[in-house]
């Protein structure tokens, strides 16, 4: 983590009072005190020690997922890096031992009690100070991280809404044209009957956060049926539902996202009756995945990746799992994580 050069400065005179300080509690009268010149040094890098021990921590906490704005986070930092810092320290003592280097100054348990002292005092003074700094940009990078997710999130709802048609226009329609189509001809009124089941879905949870997998997973099935009405054996849809169906009312997802990951897979690979795409969508109690084999089109399709950003900055208001993308040169997919739905008091 990058550091202005005013908290070097003001590192280094935090060093510089710790020596004097040290000096004058040592000496009694002012004919005994005397500073050496490299003392601020020497504790000026044990100092940048252990802030990029603190920084390599929470680091190690951010990318595991277990970074938060809590107290107990800190101080778990604090003793973790006193564990390693300490630790160090008196393995360098040791070696120093060992190889009869400043012998005189570290033989006997009196003056490794004393270092001991020395290094857990200096390194609670330091990281003491520290750690108010790694929370505010720890605050800051959460607080910009949330508000670019809720800015992609709202440019997502912003697309959705401008390529939605008046409702009431299109149902109408669909109605009209279900009168027209013949009696007998039941594949036409099947593909009105799951088009206008489909339309009456997105226009219902458009303004909504989250819904059962239940009616994701009912919309999936109406939206598979037209894609093969419409590219017959070229495409196959395949499904793996681990969950009972009272499990489905608990679980929660985004509207539409299963929809996305399907309209990407068509988009970006080529199907044919021949050499049909498999797309499989295999759902379990934490996750949705949607899995096929790569058959890139000849001509790659303009715009690839903005669909999986919005789906990340969808679901990552939703949950703290982060959307996992496994892309292979065989094999590409894409596993959301789910929501259970909190239970509702009686």
């Amino acid at each position: 983590m990058r550091k202005k050069p005013w908290f070097y400065l003001f590192m280094f005179a935090l060093a510089l009072l710790l020596a004097l300080y040290t000096r004058l509690i040592m000496a009694v009268t002012v004919e005994e005190f005397y500073l050496f010149p490299d003392a601020p040094f020497w504790t000026f890098l044990q100092a940048l020690l252990i802030v990029w021990l603190l920084d390599k921590l929470h680091a190690r906490g951010v990318r595991r997922g277990q970074a938060s704005g809590q107290a107990r986070y800190f101080f778990e930092l604090l003793w973790r890096g006193a564990l390693l810092f300490v630790g160090g320290m008196q393995l360098l003592t040791a070696v120093l031992e060992l190889t009869h280097i400043g012998h005189d100054n570290y033989a006997g348990w009196y003056p490794m009690v004393r270092i001991l002292a020395s290094e857990v005092f200096l390194y609670l003074l330091v990281g003491s100070v520290y750690l108010p700094f790694l929370y505010q940009q720890h605050a800051a990078q959460v607080r910009i991280e949330v508000e670019r997710l809720e800015k992609e999130a709202t440019q997502a709802r912003l697309r959705a809404l401008q390529q939605h048609v008046d409702p009431h226009f299109l149902f109408n329609n669909l109605n009209i044209l279900a009168a027209l189509i013949e009696p007998a001809n039941t594949t036409a009124h099947d593909y009105v009957t799951h088009l206008a089941s489909l339309y009456r879905y997105l226009v219902r949870t458009r303004q909504h956060d989250a819904v059962p997998v239940a009616e994701e997973l009912a919309f999936l099935r109406d939206y598979q049926f037209l894609l093969q009405r419409r590219f017959g054996a070229a495409y196959v849809f395949e499904e793996d539902v681990q969950v009972p169906d009272d499990e489905l009312q608990l679980l929660l997802i985004p509207p539409g996202v299963g929809q996305e990951l399907l309209t990407n897979a068509l988009k970006h690979n080529l199907g044919s009756r021949a050499r049909p795409l498999r797309v499989r969508l295999t759902l379990t109690v934490t996750s949705l995945q949607v899995s096929h084999a790569r058959q890139p089109r000849p001509v790659p399709s303009p715009g690839e990746g903005s669909g999986l950003a919005g789906l990340r900055a969808r679901l990552a208001l939703l949950h703290d799992t982060p959307v996992r993308i496994d892309d292979t040169p065989e094999q590409f997919s894409v596993t959301l994580p789910l929501v259970r739905r909190a239970p509702v008091p009686a």
